[in-house]
């Protein structure tokens, strides 16, 4: 009798075991606790995203939660790999087939629908074919490019207000003078203490990161363009081409300090170092807000965000790849992860981070002391913003960008 119970539950064991690695049970029972890496009920999918650098500490942190709710499709868990670079390094790596020991991605997520649409255009030109939808690329959450500058600074550079953005700053940065000049053309006196101040400031020092290897460079390179020509739509080849504009660029580059490759550094070197480092950058808003309170206490002048005439986002698109990248059930396990980052406490999470949600039902401007635009909000941070430039076509903006390369 005892043997025959034994061999019982030997064959029972066997065929428990049998049905684990041909069968995908859902919930513990498909994974735990033998996983002996056979059978679709034990195999986990993969799901590797490559995403831009500045959603770092947002999407490890929602990693996090994504992973704690244990997530399955079909039945088979979803492993989750992260990998983050600069926008222009992942498309770039991506249209080239260059994993440099990276796992290939399933997902892109970069900064903005414009680095979306190189890749598209990349790959086809290279490999052939459409690695990305045309419909792809669901926002996340929005990021503006703001200016910070100091206070005082600003007041004598706008005292009008920031309609001609753009022209006065570079009328300000030409000046031989520096902020005396520019003190003296808002109407005062050479001998008044106003002036004198502003003759200790020296000259005026603007930064933002490289057009040519950030996200937010092109942004700026772009609204540069448009201020120049006093508009918000119709930047076309023929505008890039004129005589006028590549001058009026040229004389603000040449008054740039070496360009870095990071906004987060820019806005850091600001806070950390005063007015001496840089007397206004344009970075994206989430990267203000990171550093702006904690500046306030550190010098005399207070920081502040300013927010431009016309402006443009960054929308940090998610973006599932075709095949030969991703296979049926990753393209699956996608769509799950893509609905866990938009749904309500992860648009929240974002919130924190300085990003504005696109979930209607996150509020931007909440009361909650939490929320860092309410803390940012007596430094110039604002629900409100104006209307957004018209993204010019590729052809546009790869000539603008060939345009700033000329002099560099």
């Amino acid at each position: 009798m005892v043997r025959r119970i034994a061999l019982g539950f030997i064959l029972l064991c066997l065929v428990a075991f049998g049905l684990k690695t041909q069968v995908a049970l859902p919930g513990l029972w498909g994974y735990a606790p033998l996983n002996w890496g056979i059978g679709p009920g034990s195999q986990p999918i993969d799901l590797v995203v490559w995403y831009d650098r500045e959603q770092h500490v947002w999407m490890e942190a929602s990693a996090r939660r994504f992973a704690a709710s244990r997530p399955q499709v079909g039945g088979r868990p979803l492993n989750l790999r992260l990998v983050a670079m600069d926008s222009w390094d992942l498309v770039d790596r991506v249209v080239r087939q260059d994993w440099q020991g990276a796992p290939p991605p399933n997902v892109v997520m970069p900064a903005s629908q414009l680095w979306l649409e190189e890749l598209r255009v990349g790959w086809g030109t290279l490999n052939g074919g459409a690695i990305v939808a045309a419909d792809e690329g669901t926002p996340l959450f929005l990021s503006p490019l703001v200016a910070v500058a100091w206070e005082d600074q600003a007041q004598r550079l706008w005292p009008a207000g920031q309609q001609r953005f753009w022209w006065d700053l570079h009328d300000a940065l030409r000046d031989p003078d520096g902020w005396a000049g520019v003190v003296a053309r808002a109407g005062f006196a050479e001998d008044s203490e106003q002036v004198a101040a502003a003759q200790r400031w020296g000259e005026v020092k603007l930064a933002f990161a490289s057009p040519l290897r950030t996200n937010s460079g092109a942004q700026t390179l772009m609204l540069m363009a448009y201020g120049y020509y006093e508009r918000t739509t119709g930047l076309t080849l023929a505008d890039v081409r004129q005589a006028g504009l590549r001058q009026w660029l040229r004389e603000i580059e040449q008054t740039l300090p070496a360009l870095s490759e990071s906004d987060a550094e820019l806005m850091q070197n600001m806070a950390e170092f005063g007015p001496g480092r840089h007397d206004l950058i344009i970075v994206p808003e989430h990267i203000a807000m990171q550093q702006i309170e904690a500046a306030q206490s550190r010098w005399e002048q207070g920081l502040r965000m300013y927010y431009l005439p016309a402006t443009i986002f960054s929308e940090y698109p998610y973006a599932i790849l075709n095949a030969p990248l991703s296979r049926a059930e990753q393209r699956t396990a996608a769509e799950r992860f893509r609905t866990f980052l938009r749904a309500r406490e992860q648009q929240e999470l974002a919130r924190h981070y300085g990003f504005r949600p696109i979930a209607p039902a996150v509020p931007i401007m909440s009361g909650d002391p939490d929320n860092p635009f309410f803390r940012a909000s007596p430094y110039g941070a604002q629900e409100a913003l104006a209307q957004p430039v018209e993204r010019p076509p590729r052809e546009v903006l790869e000539a603008l960008l060939g345009l700033w390369d000329e002099r560099n």
